[in-house]
């Protein structure tokens, strides 16, 4: 699951740095590398977490049990997870500013002035309230679909990948939200 996460992550942000106009010797591999963890240890574990709960909160035989697990998802998963994103990446982005990393170049002094933690959590707050809002609203324009097709057909154990390889457009949406 960790390394699906991951390489679909990956996925998003090639597309992401891609559609910028990025060329592949000029991509970006620090930032690749650091969305491509978060999609790993830190969306991962907590999507496969989340659909546990999902399904054991959600009572069995209720009718329309799709639509209730569906209901409990997107009034509480989008909001969460994309503000830890926004937070984690902002924060990790920053300890990581004062070098860079492309394919052409390898990896080379930026001459920026890291942050201290407290600075760049606030930069996180700040990203947060700026991007939260229209970011949900692109996330309800096809993930309440999503969920109830992945609530109603796909058995649990593979919930996390059917909502992974929808999330290879999403994480190229978070990523160019995160990289603005």
């Amino acid at each position: 699951r960790i390394v699906t996460g991951g390489v679909i992550s990956a996925a998003g942000d090639v597309m992401s740095q891609t559609i910028d106009g990025v060329k592949a010797q000029a991509l970006n591999i620090k930032r690749l590398i650091i969305f491509s963890l978060w999609g790993a240890i830190g969306f991962t574990p907590c999507g496969y977490n989340w659909y546990n709960l999902i399904e054991r909160t959600v009572p069995q035989g209720i009718p329309a049990r799709f639509l209730a697990k569906m209901a409990m998802d997107q009034s509480i998963f989008p909001a969460l997870m994309t503000t830890l994103t926004f937070l984690t990446l902002t924060v990790v982005e920053g300890l990581c500013a004062g070098f860079g990393w492309t394919v052409s170049e390898g990896i080379f002094s930026t001459g920026v002035k890291v942050k201290g933690i407290a600075d760049l959590f606030q930069d996180g707050v700040n990203k947060v309230r700026k991007e939260l809002a229209p970011t949900l609203v692109e996330n309800y324009k096809v993930w309440p679909a999503v969920q109830v097709l992945n609530f109603s057909v796909v058995p649990l154990k593979f919930q996390v990948l059917f909502v992974n390889c929808v999330a290879v457009w999403w994480n190229f949406v978070l990523s160019m939200t995160q990289h603005r």
